[in-house]
């Protein structure tokens, strides 16, 4: 996803709360050879164009600026926006950045009653920015009860590296129901009573 928005400077003094009431979303701009610009962007412009790790043609008076959305801060209840972090980007350097992990199929363990867990959300790529990835895909489409899709399963582009995650490392799993895992505990604490008498 890329678009543009126009944000506007905003001074270091004055309350948020106000800013937002005003139907304005307090954000910052910083990056390589440029001083940190605290901005505002209009919320309904926000709402309708700014996702994590997207990339905007940021427009700051009169100025564009071709920027990645940072970081996104949401009220855990409201789920409004309440900050905004852009990254000024040069789409000929490599940058870090945090994707999402989303799962596809379904687990036929889980239709043996199994319970799908999902372990791991996102994981951390670098690339050039034209290059990072909207989202990771992990199949679970041959996933039994006990089996699990680790990092080496994902299918990562040649030009995009994964860092700070070893291949071992489990997305997901398909576990045994709770019942059953009581009932076999049950079942071990039984026999070690037998044994102790």
């Amino acid at each position: 996803m890329s678009n543009a928005i126009t944000a506007s400077k905003r001074e270091q003094t004055g309350s948020l709360n106000a800013l937002r009431r005003d139907g304005k979303i307090p954000a910052v701009l910083y990056g390589k050879g440029i001083t940190p610009q605290l901005l505002t962007v209009r919320e309904n412009e926000a709402q309708k164009g700014i996702e994590l790790n997207s990339f905007i043609d940021l427009k700051v008076n009169g100025q564009t600026h071709r920027v990645m959305v940072r970081d996104i801060q949401k009220d855990p209840i409201k789920s409004s926006l309440l900050h905004i972090d852009f990254l000024k980007v040069e789409m000929n350097h490599p940058l870090e950045a945090e994707v999402s992990i989303r799962l596809t199929g379904e687990a036929p363990g889980v239709k043996g009653g199994g319970v799908l867990q999902h372990q791991l959300r996102s994981a951390v790529v670098k690339a050039l920015p034209s290059s990072i990835p909207e989202v990771l895909e992990a199949n679970v489409s041959s996933l039994q009860i006990g089996d699990s899709v680790t990092v080496e399963d994902l299918k990562i582009p040649e030009d995009v590296e994964l860092l700070h995650i070893t291949p071992e490392t489990v997305i997901a799993s398909v576990v045994p129901p709770a019942k059953a895992e009581e009932e076999t505990e049950e079942t071990e604490e039984l026999s070690d009573t037998d044994k102790t008498e």
